[in-house]
């Protein structure tokens, strides 16, 4: 009986996940175990797999890919990393991944690449770059997240990828169909251009500050040599 009622819940699961909003993401049936090597560090069998084709991938301020959106509009968010485990992804391909589904945001977190066997990400060298000031302007086509499901940025209507604090994603301009502008700092790779924003608005002239940054540096810590000295604007007072 228990047994009769556990394989019940599982297909009451995966018909719930197939019957989603989600329609032409397939969920794509578990490999037996033992099928296929793994170079993870988890066992991620027991995450379901999905599968589609690539429209666009999204870039990353390593130059990287650190996401996908599907023909369907699957939004496919990943650590980086994790997509240059496929050096032929790209848009056209087809993606097969374990995760964790958000029906409700048509969002997919990614732990693996599940084609032939489970590929995780490899440690990646956080590479210290000073990115050139840039800006963006458009419409936005959709919004997007991070793994944990938090707007933390948009596609706009030109294929530019604006993402933003999260003082940024708390205003009301982040709004599909809504005419956007965002100055901050980009990046041209070999996904289309990302800006990262720091200021914010429907256009230039209404656009606020937000960084997450402090608009004034932080001062010297109490105790030391120059928490006493105030900077003035013909030099220390």
């Amino acid at each position: 009986m228990a047994t009769a009622l556990f394989a019940l819940c599982i297909w009451h699961s995966g018909a719930a996940l197939a019957a989603g909003p989600i329609k032409a993401t397939q969920v794509v049936t578990s490999a037996s175990p033992g099928q296929g090597a793994s170079q993870c560090v988890f066992d991620l069998r027991g995450m379901q797999r999905y599968s589609g084709k690539v429209e666009r991938l999204l870039p990353g301020t390593q130059g990287d890919a650190v996401g996908a959106i599907l023909t369907d509009g699957t939004e496919i968010e990943m650590p980086p990393g994790l997509a240059a485990q496929d050096h032929h992804l790209r848009a056209g391909s087809s993606l097969t991944v374990r995760g964790l589904i958000a029906p409700a945001l048509h969002l997919i977190r990614a732990f693996a690449l599940s084609d032939k066997q489970d590929l995780c990400a490899a440690p990646m060298p956080e590479l210290v770059t000073s990115a050139p000031p840039a800006s963006a302007q458009g419409r936005i086509a959709r919004l997007l997240h991070d793994g944990d499901g938090a707007l933390n940025g948009a596609l706009l209507d030109s294929g530019t990828v604006l993402r933003v604090p999260a003082s940024g994603a708390r205003t009301r301009y982040l709004q599909p169909g809504a005419p956007i502008y965002a100055e901050g700092y980009g990046y041209q790779t070999a996904y289309g251009k990302l800006v990262v924003a720091r200021r914010l608005g429907p256009d230039r002239l209404q656009a606020i500050h937000v960084s997450d940054e402090p608009l004034i540096p932080r001062g010297a810590p109490p105790g030391s040599v120059g928490y006493d000295q105030i900077q003035g604007p013909g030099g220390t007072e």
